[in-house]
C-alpha cells in the first residue's frame, strides 16, 4: 500500500510532529479523501448504460425445509431402498429357480 503513495505527498522525516504539523497532514489527508469520493461518485455517472431492458439476475434464497418434505423424503428414500433390495433379491434367489421347459 505504501507503495502507491507518492513520497511528494510527505514532509520529510523528523524526530517530532509539531501540532500545526498535524494539522495540515490532517487537512490534506482530508482533502485528497473528499477528492477521491467525489472522483468514485462522478466517474459511475459519466458512463451511462445503454438504454433497454434492465438484467434478470437469479436470486437464491435459503430455506428451511417444511415437516412435509422431510416425511416424504423418508417415505421415497426407505421405498428406493426396501425396492432395490427386493430385486436384489428377485434376481438372486427367484430367477435361478425358474426352469424352461420346451415339448
Amino acid at each position: 500500500m505504501e507503495e502507491q503513495i507518492s513520497p511528494s505527498n510527505f514532509p520529510p522525516a523528523q524526530q517530532g510532529i509539531t501540532p500545526e504539523q498535524l494539522e495540515q497532514l490532517k487537512a490534506r489527508a482530508r482533502e485528497a479523501a473528499i477528492m477521491q469520493t467525489y472522483q468514485q461518485q462522478v466517474a459511475p455517472s459519466a458512463v451511462a448504460a445503454p438504454p433497454g431492458p434492465p438484467q434478470q439476475q437469479v436470486v437464491y434464497v435459503k430455506r428451511q425445509l417444511t415437516v412435509a418434505e422431510i416425511i416424504l423424503m423418508l417415505v421415497l428414500s426407505c421405498g428406493i431402498v426396501f425396492g432395490i433390495q427386493l430385486a436384489v433379491n428377485f434376481a438372486v434367489n427367484t430367477l435361478p429357480r425358474i426352469e424352461i421347459k420346451m415339448k
